[in-house]
């Protein structure tokens, strides 16, 4: 009988780490179906081979690149069991308890169950702060994923408490392997660039640069510190060509790049969203080579990894058909536009804000080429997916409102444009104020259109 216990235990643990060797460095941004059934698998041996403390431990690591690519359908059933494990055999006050609770909270966080993402994460962070005297990292880590939370329902100053809590703890345990301090800091950021607070934004990227940097002094090759890095100078990169800092963000990207390459190879979507970055650079700076060059070779790369039926994807076929509106290949951009269009219906629903987006753009392109009553219905489509999404004061609605005035204005409906002008101006004004590009832009279609008219009653 022992023998027969024993073999059944061998097996168990032969299947587990054949199992591990295929989840081994899993790369969160190439998740298979068949990887998925891999987790689900190792999940029924270790629970055979690991005591339940150990179970939750090896969970927690094993599901981390699951839990980055939002595999939440399979992780949800996972952790539920986790934690009926953990409560039961380890406690409900239990460390195991509290991370397979904070792991739950993440998923239905995810799903926009936000009433039970902070009743787990409360429960976590209660049987954290009472196992002992001193701050664990742990801690830290619920506190910032309570920031997430509370940012996500419009709670700011609840948000940047618990980040600036979590910041206090983490970063007294700073390592390779625990880069919590790394993570709040870029989360901070964003919380910043949110609150349209941009130099309070950039100075948080930068301070986690700083971290990563005192890392890797200790560290130079390690891959995870070099991985973060790559990111938060992305994430910097964005932000400094939103301050209009082009010259830095320039810069910033190619250290990105040069870092993802080095972690990832030339071809890794990874790498593919930094290229798209630099490329709406290039773009903004009407160095229209440059970004066709880096759009086309972001567009080959997530091809080759089958990312085509992706937001991603279709977003960067979107703004390379921009490119080729300015080069004047209209038939191109047209047809870039139209497959961009027809993936993000699919992917995200015909009223998605990203579906008007594409819209407007296909609107203004039928403009241009004169094709009025092609371009009358996409205006008016965009119009009503922002207006039912957002509002009619939103500033998204007063562009396309501005779009949809030339375009009358083009047919040669001078009173309607004027209307239409003056409503986009209304709306854009209250939401940038009178300095704004976009408001200045507007106001000039107005007097433009003003001119004209008195220029044909003079005649």
């Amino acid at each position: 009988m022992e023998e027969g216990v024993e073999t059944k235990a061998k097996n168990h643990r032969a299947l587990l780490e054949r199992y591990e060797q295929r989840l081994k460095y899993l790369d969160p941004e190439l998740i298979t179906p068949e990887d998925e059934i891999a987790l689900k698998e190792a999940f029924i041996h270790a629970k055979e081979v690991f005591e339940p403390g150990e179970l939750v431990s090896w969970f927690t690591v094993i599901a981390e690149p699951f839990y980055r690519s939002g595999s939440w359908e399979v992780l949800l059933p996972l952790y539920e069991e986790l934690l009926r494990i953990a409560e039961k055999e380890l406690g409900p006050e239990s460390p195991g308890a509290a991370s397979a609770l904070n792991g739950l909270a993440g998923i239905y966080r995810y799903m926009g169950n936000y009433e039970e993402a902070l009743r787990l994460f409360s429960r976590a962070l209660k049987i954290r702060e009472n196992l002992s005297g001193q701050p664990r990292p742990e801690t830290g880590d619920t506190l910032s994923e309570l920031g997430i939370l509370y940012y996500l329902m419009e709670q700011r100053e609840e948000a940047l408490s618990f980040y600036t809590r979590a910041l206090q703890i983490q970063e007294k345990f700073l390592s390779p392997e625990n880069l919590g301090a790394v993570r709040t800091l870029n989360r901070i950021a964003f919380f910043y660039k949110g609150m349209e607070k941009p130099d309070r934004a950039e100075a948080c990227f930068r301070r986690a640069l700083e971290l990563l940097e005192r890392l890797l002094e200790q560290e130079p090759d390690s891959r995870v510190v070099l991985v973060y890095k790559a990111g938060t100078l992305n994430n910097l990169g964005v932000l400094l060509s939103e301050m209009g800092k082009l010259d830095e963000a320039e810069d910033t990207y190619g250290q990105a790049l040069k870092l993802q390459e080095k972690v990832y190879g030339a071809e890794h979507p990874q790498v593919a969203q930094t290229l798209n970055n630099l490329a709406l650079l290039y773009f903004q700076t009407t160095r229209y080579e440059k970004a066709t060059i880096l759009y086309t070779r972001s567009l080959e790369i997530m091809e080759k990894f089958g990312k085509t039926e992706h937001t991603g994807f279709a977003t960067t076929l979107n703004n390379l058909a921009g490119v080729y509106v300015q080069k004047g290949r209209h038939e191109k951009a047209l047809e870039l536009y139209t497959r961009a269009l027809e993936i993000r219906e699919r992917v995200l629903g015909p009223d998605s804000p990203d579906v008007a987006k594409t819209l407007n753009n296909l609107g203004e392109l039928y403009r241009i080429l004169g094709q009025h009553k092609k371009a009358l219905p996409l205006y008016t489509r965009a119009l009503q997916i922002y207006e039912t999404t957002f509002g009619p004061t939103h500033p998204d609605y007063g562009t396309t409102l501005n779009n949809l005035a030339g375009l009358h204005e083009s047919m040669g409906e001078y009173e309607t444009a004027i209307d239409l002008y003056e409503k986009a101006l209304d709306i854009i004004e209250k939401e940038y104020g009178p300095e704004h590009p976009y408001f200045k832009i507007t106001r000039n279609n107005l007097l433009g259109l003003y001119e004209k008219m008195e220029r044909s009653w003079r005649r």
